[in-house]
C-alpha cells in the first residue's frame, strides 16, 4: 500500500507491505504532529502505483487516538462514542480538517483497522467491528 502525509510522501509515497513498516508509518505521522496542537491525516491506497485506486482510507492519526474514514462503496468510518458531540481537529495537507467526535476512537483502535486494510489487500471484511457505514 502507498501513504502520503507530508510534502516528501507527496512527492515520492511512503511503500508499506509488512506490520513493522505500519508501525514506521504510524510512528512518523504522530512524530510530523509533535508540537503542534492538531495531529496529522494520512491518505492510504491499496495499490502502490496508482494513486487513484480503491478502496483508500484517510486515516488521522494523533499520539493517543485518531480516526479512519474508509473511501469505498459504501463509506464506512470508526466507531466511537455514538454520543459524542462536536467535532475534533485534524491536519490534512496544512489545513484543519473537522472529524465528527463519534468517529475519533484510541490509536489501538486506529492500528487495527490499518493493520487489517494492510493484511486483506485493501478490502477489509465488511463485518470488521472497528467500522460503520457512515451515515451522514
Amino acid at each position: 500500500m502507498r501513504a502520503v502525509f507530508d510534502f516528501e510522501s507527496g512527492r515520492s509515497p511512503l511503500l508499506v507491505s509488512t506490520h513493522d513498516e505500519l508501525s514506521e508509518l504510524v510512528a512518523r505521522v504522530i512524530a510530523l504532529s509533535e508540537g503542534e496542537t492538531i495531529p496529522s491525516i494520512v491518505e492510504i491506497g491499496v495499490d502502490a502505483e496508482n494513486p487513484y485506486a480503491f478502496p483508500a482510507l484517510q486515516a488521522g492519526i494523533g499520539p493517543e487516538s485518531g480516526f479512519v474514514y474508509e473511501l469505498w462503496n459504501p463509506s464506512r468510518a470508526t466507531a466511537g462514542d455514538p454520543e459524542a458531540g462536536g467535532t475534533v481537529l485534524f491536519d490534512y495537507s496544512a489545513h484543519a480538517q473537522e472529524i465528527p467526535a463519534r468517529h475519533v476512537v484510541p490509536l489501538s483502535t486506529v492500528r487495527s483497522v490499518l493493520t487489517a486494510y494492510l493484511d486483506h489487500g485493501g478490502f477489509i471484511p465488511a463485518d470488521f467491528p472497528a467500522l460503520q457505514v457512515v451515515e451522514d
